[in-house]
């Protein structure tokens, strides 16, 4: 009455603000299940970030150089085309130079003072490093490193049939999935699971 709770039975009046406490608590339980809802894509943002940081971490300026090193290298020992700016970066690298590194290769063609020659880099891996940075598959970057390895090696040599399925790996790849189908591995076999087994 005139804004006031009456209650004609005493008894009933610690029930006269349930309906409003069990809307609060509706409140709260609906807030809380937005929130469990979006904790499966939290953890896979987490995950998505830590791979990041691990990926940046691998690009510390020493680590450029010594990936600087062997795309120079590259040039000057199966390419014979090797500037003055390779010279000085192989004298200046370190030793360490054994292998591919798709991911971190792909990050020293970024930027104003990145490297231009990408035609070195898509011999060495099959794609462009932009093609390569958007790649975050395991597999298929060690497919790359590991063409990547032999083909710039003074000591190990692949043979044609090598060359010919990571070809066929490396378009099949590109056609799959707007060219970053990763899933291969997973499921039913596609042309694209038998071009990685048979290589």
């Amino acid at each position: 009455v005139r804004g006031e709770l009456f209650v004609g039975n005493r008894r009933g009046l610690s029930l006269a603000g349930l309906p409003e406490r069990v809307r609060v608590l509706e409140q709260q339980v609906a807030s809380l299940e937005v929130k469990n809802a979006e904790i499966p894509s939290l953890k896979i943002r987490t995950a998505s970030l830590e791979d990041r940081v691990s990926d940046l971490t691998s690009s510390l300026d020493a680590y450029k150089l010594l990936r600087n090193r062997f795309i120079s290298t590259f040039k000057r020992d199966k390419l014979a085309s090797a500037t003055e700016a390779d010279t000085r970066i192989i004298a200046a690298g370190n030793t360490w130079a054994h292998g591919g590194d798709a991911v971190v290769d792909a990050l020293l063609y970024t930027g104003t003072g990145g490297r231009r020659d990408v035609t070195a880099f898509e011999k060495l891996y099959g794609m462009s490093p932009g093609a390569v940075q958007m790649i975050k598959h395991k597999e298929t970057i060690d497919v790359l490193n590991t063409h990547a390895g032999v083909i710039a090696s003074k000591h190990k040599t692949g043979s044609d049939k090598f060359y010919t399925l990571f070809a066929e790996f490396v378009k099949l790849f590109k056609e799959s999935g707007d060219g970053l189908e990763e899933g291969y591995l997973d499921g039913y076999p596609t042309d694209v699971t038998r071009a990685y087994w048979a290589f």
